[in-house]
């Protein structure tokens, strides 16, 4: 599709940089316009501002002067944001009556929820959960499968079904991600346990005591009920359990599931956990895609 060859091309088509010319005419697609004439974008996938950032931001404006432009698009006469939110609230807190906009066309909602999308991951603006939601917006909002949102966010189709995962996270762990209490790393850790209950029960550890991510996978395992405890193993198998471990981890981070691996000389199996048919699926086309991949 010639839209997502479009999108795909990055944040420099769609926010140029500012350099204004004063023989380019009223054509040129960067002008000055009012700033309270700007409508905010209602598919604006950031949810949080951070009130410091935006004093040092303004007061960068202030010195030095706005770099790039806002991006636009008019319907119905009116101007709506596309990207720049950032900006434009710093402006208006520097109380500044024009804004210079670069103006692009858009052919509908989702277009304009894409592109919105698409600057803030660029950007890396989002927190992981309001990036999830985004994604699972375009889906269920537009019908797109995960592969058609990764070829036009620009990411692989595995790290879009590992944003989603995120969603199924209990809220309190959501709310601790967001807070930058947890990493990602630990989402995914917490996410191999087998209930929310546990979920919950492995976050609180992970806080509590200040885990890495490799010891919050190790507290996951741990935690599933009817696993033995790992000190009542022989030493020998101890040993064998520490030089799988890290395969173990690299499959989950993969895989964003619980795995494991039971050795048995010469060979042994993998085991792959899945809490629902659509998990299993996920799965699926994520060992279907990574074979692709490598042919």
């Amino acid at each position: 599709m010639v839209k997502s060859k479009a999108l795909g091309r990055g944040l420099d088509a769609l926010i140029p940089t500012f350099q204004p010319d004063a023989d380019s005419g009223s054509d040129t697609p960067v002008r000055e316009i009012g700033i309270h004439a700007i409508e905010p974008n209602p598919y604006q996938p950031r949810r949080e501002f951070s009130q410091e950032e935006l004093d040092e931001l303004a007061q960068s404006i202030r010195e030095r002067g706005l770099i790039s432009p806002v991006t636009v698009t008019e319907r119905n006469g009116k101007y709506v944001l596309i990207a720049g939110e950032r900006r434009l609230r710093a402006c208006k807190q520097l109380n500044m009556s024009t804004i210079p906009a670069y103006f692009r066309d858009v052919e509908g909602d989702e277009e304009l929820m894409e592109l919105a999308l698409i600057e803030n991951v660029q950007r890396e603006n989002l927190n992981p959960i309001e990036e999830a939601m985004a994604y699972r917006a375009l889906i269920e909002r537009y019908g797109l499968s995960q592969e058609t949102v990764a070829e036009r966010i620009g990411k692989k189709r595995s790290t879009i079904a590992n944003s989603l995962r995120l969603l199924k996270l209990p809220q309190e762990v959501r709310e601790s991600l967001v807070a930058d209490e947890i990493t990602p790393g630990h989402a995914r850790a917490i996410l191999a346990a087998a209930s929310p209950a546990l979920m919950i029960r492995v976050w609180q550890q992970i806080v509590k005591r200040g885990l890495s991510v490799r010891e919050a996978e190790r507290l996951t395992q741990k935690s599933e009920p009817g696993t033995a405890d790992p000190s009542s193993k022989p030493k020998a198998n101890r040993r064998q359990d520490a030089s799988l471990l890290k395969l173990e981890s690299a499959l989950q981070q993969v895989l964003g599931t619980k795995v494991r691996i039971h050795h048995r000389n010469p060979g042994g199996n993998i085991e792959i956990s899945y809490y629902s048919m659509e998990d299993l699926e996920r799965i699926l086309e994520l060992l279907e895609s990574g074979a692709h991949e490598n042919k």
